[in-house]
């Protein structure tokens, strides 16, 4: 009998009113590639969170390899890859730290030896020196794959892994992980929304289905390593989804159909049947399968033989290529007046002054990315009141990002067009990875704490642990090595913490996941945004050890980017979008419970109210000052805090504190920057000074035009 990897038992997870998963069991077996399919809605996303840890179910049971000391791996639809790093490097992060796998290696040489052993074993050994610019789609989710597989993960989940390839791309990289999982015995779990893909991949498949119908589990009517002759399978599969809905929604797929006929233009393909195509090397660019032949399938395939299901692809994705240029301009256009924004469950004056048809020369459209952190809120709220539209830009409804490294890529790649970045990255960003980006103004001040196990009661006690970090370009890993130097202790970043040697070892960790790896002890403390730090108080699974406000006074965590194009090409845009911004960051301070209830019932963050709540109340509770959170209640510092002028004495104060902090990257770019020079190019301060003297002043905000930095650990 089968050894069970994974295991779910009346697994329902409730998110309100609404039942995302309901009674499901799963059993998920030692070796399979497991395919699960279901329409946009089912809970398929939701059901891999819950097998990965990342959601906890509201009833039944979880088992998961972890709990008997194995790990589990994701992969997503985009690699996330970080594009300062290496491909070698952006694999290594799966030796990095235990949320990435578990399992250790002593050493760098040991890692770099583990990962060159990975990247031989799938196929993209050449790839190790590029950087993700650099990368094809295909070969950039490869290394996705590897970084997953790095460190010998029990399970690998794969979420719509291949949704964002072209066909062709896509039916490459389908071969190529047939290829992988047979050499390398992998237990998987695929979600996709192909039918194709699940019956092309899967030994067995799951069908979700959406209205609280059960779990199908079937096995898969071909085998592994053959084609599909003509469709039958696949509308077996379909017609179990009874709801005309599902089956509408499962309907349409990327690519024509393996085996059926397909029209492209003038050119109807008949049913093709392939013989054994097996893949051959599988490294980049090369998992061809040998032996393509096809035969004809009667007189419907018309005359000559029949396409084969590669030559099919072609088409369909030469016929893609020729109409993204067309698509692509639409998306990157700096300024779409003119476009008609729909804004999902947004203030209608979210759009306000740019709808279709308009002439007004002032009509801009502006994409907003952001994490889901309260250092957004100024955004957020901008967008969701009218503050937007009410100069002129369309704001479509804001895109969520899990972690800095995809929004970096959403804003570089022209997806978004304005985002709240760490100031530290955004640095980083402009004179090591040469992106042109600008700094409008400041998103917010405070707004971070450092939260630690219950057991935790000092900096001091953190020696032999390890701390997570958002990135290491961050002013979390600034201010908390300076804690840790304070204390004595000596920040280390590829080697195993010692206690002995007053050692704590850095991970970067992806802010949604912190909490998680908290309550399971894989990490000490985490130094963050708000408002997982008050999560982690509301949850009971951790406590404020420092506010990072009462660490350095009122400094800058993230602050609003754009690309340079839009200050140098549409200044007037850019303050506007400024001035949005700082009346959004008034009307914060002037109701700051009700902008936690909005930021809350408008969807746009997913903690708790009452963690919203606690991180935007005017004073902090003055348990802090006895517990030793707080230590100069002088400053009367806020918890978070909006003011947007960006001061240069900060800017010079922590390109000078980058300077001594340690980071898993090549730094010798800041050896060079002159802290004194870096403002004056890296923020746009004559957009930034009008959009403030537009909306009020500094004298709205109680600051003064110069301050003196204090930093006080």
């Amino acid at each position: 009998m089968p050894q069970k990897i994974a295991e779910l038992a009346a697994v329902s997870v409730r998110y309100g009113e609404h039942d995302a998963l309901s009674g499901i069991d799963l059993q998920i077996e030692q070796g399979e590639l497991f395919a699960l399919v279901g329409p946009s809605g089912a809970g398929k996303s939701t059901l891999l969170r819950v097998l990965s840890g990342l959601q906890a179910p509201t009833s039944g049971a979880v088992r998961r390899p972890d709990d008997d000391g194995g790990a589990t791996r994701s992969v997503f639809q985009y690699p996330h890859l970080l594009p300062w790093r290496t491909v070698a490097r952006n694999v290594r992060l799966g030796l990095e730290y235990r949320a990435n796998g578990g399992h250790w290696l002593r050493g760098k040489e040991a890692a770099d030896q583990r990962v060159r052993e990975v990247l031989s074993d799938l196929g993209i050994g050449g790839l190790a020196g590029r950087y993700p610019a650099q990368l094809s789609g295909g070969q950039a989710q490869r290394v996705a794959v590897a970084r997953a597989v790095v460190a010998g993960p029990s399970l690998l989940l794969l979420d719509e892994p291949f949704g964002a390839l072209d066909p062709l791309t896509r039916a490459d990289l389908q071969d190529w992980l047939r290829s992988v999982h047979a050499r390398l015995g992998l237990s998987t779990v695929l979600v996709t929304h192909d039918l194709d893909e699940a019956l092309y991949l899967g030994d067995r498949i799951g069908l979700l289905h959406t209205g609280g119908r059960p779990l199908e589990v079937v096995t898969s009517p071909v085998t592994r390593r053959e084609q599909l002759t003509d469709g039958s399978a696949r509308r077996e599969l379909l017609a179990r989804f009874s709801s005309p809905a599902e089956r509408a929604a499962l309907s349409g797929h990327d690519g024509p159909e393996r085996g059926s006929p397909t029209t492209l233009g003038n050119a109807k393909l008949g049913n093709a049947k392939l013989g054994n195509a097996e893949p051959e090397s599988p490294g980049a660019g090369s998992a061809e399968p040998g032996n393509a032949e096809t035969e004809s399938a009667g007189a419907g395939a018309g005359a000559g033989r029949a396409r084969t299901r590669r030559e099919a692809l072609t088409i369909t994705g030469a016929l893609a290529l020729l109409t993204a240029p067309v698509v692509g301009s639409m998306l990157t256009s700096g300024d779409r007046a003119g476009a008609t924004a729909t804004t999902a469950g947004a203030n209608p004056g979210a759009t306000a002054g740019t709808t279709a048809g308009t002439t007004d020369a002032r009509a801009a459209t502006l994409r907003i990315g952001y994490l889901p952190i309260t250092d957004a809120a100024p955004l957020l709220l901008a967008h969701d009141s009218g503050q937007f539209g009410r100069r002129g830009i369309t704001t479509p409804a804001p895109v969520l990002y899990r972690g800095w490294a995809p929004l970096v890529e959403a804003l570089q790649g022209g997806n978004v067009d304005i985002v709240h970045l760490l100031m530290p990255l955004a640095i980083q960003l402009r004179y090591d990875a040469k992106v042109p980006v600008k700094v409008l103004a400041w998103n917010h001040a405070n707004g971070s704490a450092l939260t630690v196990a219950k057991d935790v009661g000092r900096v001091e006690d953190l020696a032999g642990t390890k701390v997570a970090i958002p990135a290491w370009f961050s002013v979390h890993n600034v201010v908390l090595q300076k804690l840790l130097r304070k204390a004595g202790i000596t920040p280390v970043l590829d080697t195993v913490p010692s206690a002995r040697a007053r050692t704590t070892q850095l991970v970067v960790i992806p802010p949604a996941d912190m909490p998680t790896a908290l309550q399971s002890g894989s990490i000490s403390g985490y130094i963050v945004a708000e408002p997982f730090c008050a999560a982690a108080e509301v949850l009971g699974i951790g406590k404020i050890l420092r506010f990072t406000g009462d660490v350095w006074k009122d400094h800058a965590c993230c602050v609003t980017v754009v690309r340079e194009d839009l200050v140098r090409d549409r200044p007037d845009v850019a303050q506007r979008a400024a001035e949005a911004i700082i009346a959004a960051q008034l009307a914060i301070r002037g109701d700051r419970e009700g902008s936690a209830r909005r930021l809350s019932e408008g969807r746009y963050l997913p903690q708790p109210l009452p963690a919203l709540e606690r991180t935007f109340t005017a004073r902090p509770d003055p348990a802090y000052v006895s517990s030793g959170a707080i230590r100069h209640p002088e400053w009367d510092s806020r918890r978070i805090d909006f003011q947007p002028h960006p001061y240069p004495s900060y800017t010079g104060e922590l390109v000078r504190a980058m300077k001594e902090t340690v980071v898993d990257a090549n730094v010798a770019w800041l050896d060079d920057l002159d802290p004194a020079e870096v403002h004056g190019d890296l923020v746009a301060t004559g957009i930034s000074a009008a959009a403030l003297d537009a909306t009020g002043g500094l004298t709205a905000f109680g600051a003064a035009r110069v301050r003196t930095e204090i930093v006080e650990p």
